[in-house]
């Protein structure tokens, strides 16, 4: 048996992996790009169903063991790399839009998400096992403890769901926690809804790193007296916001209209 490395878990449930795949509904049209082949036990239902798999995977180890093992199979390829380092148009060459799925080791979810979110416009829709608890901070819905920075930033730029958990005892070797499944469509109009889209996650981030202070405050912190606490509470009003209202009473559409009234004050 092929050892795990530091972080990495292997799904050797087979109905959950059948279930995974057919939650990506992949067509035979798509190229799928798979994020951590490891040891290939969801790849072989991707290539099945897939036109191509462009399977990534770091440690060589899996790498030599998936070529010998996947051999036969013509609409696979296996790139020996580092997700967050390699060139996407290396991947998936001539701008091709792919679907992408993936086993995510947990403590690289956060940058996998902010990769994903940087190449949202060569994805169709994403598919990935998570950590339960930061699925449903993913999908969260405002007002609830679970919703936060992520879940706006996650449900601004797209359409999440929760499609169904995954034990612990699925994988090998045995986690400390549960998984679940996130299917994700992004948005086509979500960068004409802002000015500065790149400033928008960081926004975002900061009025939520103090989630339990009022948004007023927050904002006024964050414009460094460029307004005065009193000016901001009056812009707020002015938009239609309650400058004494707690971060997690906004949801995503109204954070990007937040952001979009201080816009300009942040450009300064």
């Amino acid at each position: 048996m092929r050892r795990a490395r530091k972080g990495q878990v292997f799904l050797v449930d087979n109905e959950v992996l059948r279930r995974i795949a057919d939650a990506a509904a992949i067509t035979a049209e798509e190229t799928v790009l798979e994020i951590g082949m490891g040891r290939g036990e969801l790849t072989q239902h991707l290539v099945r169903r897939a036109r191509e798999v462009v399977a990534v995977e770091l440690e060589e180890r899996l790498v030599d063991g998936a070529a010998r093992d996947f051999g036969p199979y013509e609409n696979l390829t296996i790139v020996h790399a580092d997700i967050l380092d390699v060139p996407w148009d290396e991947l998936v060459p001539g701008g091709r839009r792919v679907v992408v799925v993936g086993n995510v080791p947990f403590y690289i979810t956060g940058p996998i998400l902010e990769l994903l979110s940087s190449h949202r416009r060569r994805i169709i829709r994403w598919s990935l096992l998570l950590q339960k608890e930061v699925a449903e901070r993913v999908c969260a819905a405002p007002g609830g403890k679970a919703y936060g920075a992520l879940s706006v930033k996650m449900q601004f730029w797209g359409e999440p769901y929760l499609a169904f958990e995954v034990p612990a005892e699925a994988f090998e070797p045995r986690p400390a926690v549960d998984a679940a499944l996130v299917c994700y469509r992004y948005y086509d109009e979500a960068d004409v809804l802002l000015k500065e889209p790149a400033l928008f996650d960081p926004f975002v981030d900061f009025i939520f790193a103090a989630r339990r202070k009022k948004v007023g405050n927050r904002v006024a912190a964050l414009l460094g007296g460029r307004l005065s606490a009193a000016d901001v509470a009056e812009v707020l009003r002015q938009a239609g916001f309650d400058p004494g209202a707690r971060p997690e009473r906004f949801s995503p559409r109204q954070f990007a209209a937040l952001y979009r009234t201080f816009a300009p004050y942040l450009e300064v």
